[in-house]
């Protein structure tokens, strides 16, 4: 999606070309602003300087910050917003950087020109002098001969790059973890998406539900039709263990699984994710016609279609077990054990059983001391970002008359938290003139520190299962959405890491024991970290990942 300003906008607004306005729509993104014709890129663009620069140099890492040699935890902190100078091949860090290289390599060598940049994440094509964004299509075809060879050269150095990490990280596994069961599936590949327009905030999502291995591995167990379902009520219900055949999964859920399977699979090349998209588009019509949308509304309706297509199979086929009774044909008893299994049942689908979790609110009025209690589900928590810093965070519900305290149960059901950081969305400040009930919406920049590892423990309730008092509820980082740009354009990757699947999270979830053909990672085969945009994958550094300006972050329970 589009970056309105890589760097900062220039005030020297007088030296802008005396030519007519070229209207373009300011919130299309990904797409090539049409039309406009820049008069430095016979001057600014030499694309034999930029073949020879990028053979010596390292791919998509700012040569400055790389040259100030700054670490964490032993490993070199490099930006994720890297732009590359048309004219000498130069790597600079934009303006989501503390140091914004590109920009200040402009203004060292603005006598020679060197004012066309271009994004190596998203191929926005920018002019400092004119500040606009250009078009391959405005000057001839030097623009689109060097675009097509900087994609040229980044697929092939990426394949080669991700291909050397994967065959390490499986002979290391095959040397000392893994040497029985699958071998082949140790560690899974990341495959760009190919973006259909506008489709960055589908493709970044996906991308991590991809690396979500216990998604994949419950859609498999139950994808085909008359696969047997057991419901397992509750001891207090008084029911039997009832076993039920499934049907085939509804149209989305069977186009989500198949794309992941092909996620999965070893062949090279991105994937194009037209037929799950449009599958989506059915259910909810909001995301057709390729507009901006929001990353984190995507993965709920997602998430909530996928679970509506499974309640309705699961309850057709509990409806079949008692042979499709009606009000009229049914007895009250069977009545009440259809509604009672259909409860139970709803509850064991498989996004239930991994990404919903319960959030428990307890209110006790000051004046009468009268406490109650009520249960709600969530798919993730979202986290205010704030100016000023807190000694100690907490979940807050509204505090007037009641007070309020708010207690997750991550344990109810799940063993994935998603957690957004309200970052791109607005964020409401009061302007000098509140008194002329007025508001200003902006996007909060600065970086927002997140774990690694998150212990929940002190934010679940009482009757949180299998939690005693004092054990930690430990989560660990498996997934970032990223935002860049503004409120009004930007674009959305993804930084997932590549690791063996857990064998105790998926007994855990299942309820099975002894999962042949998997076993723990020891600490040293922690994982590799992946960056993805779009159809641009590159391994990077865990330093890197921690550094992306977040705006979703996914963790999974570990155990």
């Amino acid at each position: 999606m589009r970056v309105k300003d890589p760097s900062k906008v220039l005030s020297e607004k007088g030296k802008r070309n005396k030519r007519p306005s070229i209207p373009h729509d300011e919130d299309s993104s990904d797409d090539i602003a049409g039309g406009l014709t820049c008069q430095h890129v016979s001057h600014a663009v030499s694309v034999n300087h930029v073949k020879r620069a990028v053979a010596e140099n390292l791919w998509s890492v700012c040569s400055e910050c790389l040259k100030e040699r700054r670490f964490y935890e032993g490993q070199p902190v490099l930006s994720s917003d890297t732009w590359l100078c048309l004219k000498c091949g130069f790597q600079g860090c934009g303006q989501n950087s503390e140091s914004q290289h590109s920009l200040k390599h402009f203004k060292s060598f603005r006598a020679e020109s060197h004012c066309i940049i271009i994004s190596l994440s998203t191929w926005i094509i920018w002019c400092y002098e004119c500040d606009e964004k250009l078009s391959t299509h405005c000057n001839k075809k030097v623009l689109a001969q060097i675009v097509d060879f900087l994609q040229k050269h980044v697929s092939k150095t990426q394949t080669n790059a991700f291909s050397r990490i994967l065959k390490l990280c499986e002979e290391k596994f095959e040397a000392g973890e893994i040497k029985k069961g699958r071998k082949g599936s140790s560690v899974p590949s990341v495959k760009g998406i190919i973006n259909l327009g506008n489709t960055c905030f589908f493709n970044a999502v996906i991308q991590n539900l991809a690396q979500t291995y216990i998604l994949f591995e419950l859609m498999n167990e139950i994808k085909e039709d008359g696969t047997k379902f057991k419901i397992s009520p509750s001891s207090e219900s008084q029911l039997d263990l009832l076993v039920v055949e499934l049907s085939s999964p509804g149209p989305l859920t069977s186009a989500l699984f198949l794309f992941l399977h092909s996620m999965k699979e070893t062949e090279k090349g991105p994937l194009s994710p037209k037929i799950l998209f449009n599958q989506l588009c059915q259910k909810a019509p909001r995301f057709k016609g390729f507009q901006q949308q929001d990353s984190q509304e995507l993965l709920h309706y997602l998430l909530d279609a996928v679970r509506t297509e499974e309640t309705k199979r699961i309850q057709a086929s509990i409806l079949k077990a008692f042979n499709n009774p009606t009000t009229k044909t049914a007895d009250e008893e069977t009545r009440k054990k259809v509604k009672a299994y259909g409860k139970e049942g709803v509850k064991m689908n498989f996004i239930d059983r991994i990404f919903i979790g319960e959030l428990t609110s307890t209110v006790m009025c000051e004046e009468c001391a009268n406490i109650s209690t009520v249960k709600d589900p969530f798919i993730d928590i979202s986290l205010p970002i704030i100016e000023e810093r807190v000694s100690k965070p907490v979940l807050l519900g509204k505090m007037s008359k009641y007070r309020s305290l708010q207690e997750t149960d991550p344990d109810q059901y799940s063993g994935t938290v998603t957690i957004e950081n309200t970052q791109p969305r607005a964020a409401k400040k009061h302007s000098s003139s509140k008194d002329k009930a007025g508001l200003s919406l902006r996007k909060v920049n600065r970086h927002v520190d997140f774990p690694l590892t998150l212990d929940l423990a002190p934010f679940c309730s009482a009757a949180c299962k299998n939690v005693s008092v004092g054990d930690k509820v430990l989560y660990g980082l498996y997934g970032i959405v990223e935002h860049s740009g503004s409120m009004r354009g930007g674009h959305y990757t993804a930084y997932v890491k590549v690791r063996v699947p857990s064998r105790k999270l998926l007994e855990h979830i299942t309820g099975k024991k002894n999962v042949s053909g998997l076993k723990e990672p020891d600490s040293e085969s922690g994982g590799q970290w992946v960056h993805v945009s779009d159809t641009y994958v590159q391994v990077v550094p865990e330093s890197r990942a921690l550094s992306a300006q977040a705006y979703l972050l996914f963790y999974e329970r570990i155990l």
